[in-house]
């Protein structure tokens, strides 16, 4: 059966150059969101100490994180392929041993 209870909500707001929002997250992710934030808002600043304006400061975080994103995405993808060779492994192990009673 579903879980039908609503789910709850929490604010958070961010700030970006000149303008702030105010987000409605789920509340089991909002530690994500407001890490998330700092580590684009560090991002920022490091790229404004290297000499880029506001605005291309960032869109090289927005690149910077959307790179961030793929390879933990290729990581976990190589994991995943990992764990099931081991899987198949294991299954043809256990296999040959019932075999063999």
């Amino acid at each position: 059966m579903d879980d039908i209870r609503p789910k709850s909500y929490s604010t958070v707001f961010i700030k970006i150059m000149d303008k702030g929002f105010n987000l409605s997250v789920p509340t089991e992710q909002e530690s994500m969101y407001r890490e998330g934030y700092e580590v684009f808002m560090h991002k920022i600043k490091l790229h404004e100490a290297k000499g880029h304006g506001p605005l291309e400061a960032v869109a090289l975080s927005s690149v910077d994180c959307m790179v961030a994103l793929q390879r933990a995405q290729d990581q976990l993808n190589k994991l995943i392929a990992a764990l099931e060779d081991r899987m198949d492994d294991l299954d043809s192990t256990i296999s040959e041993a019932l075999v063999g009673l």
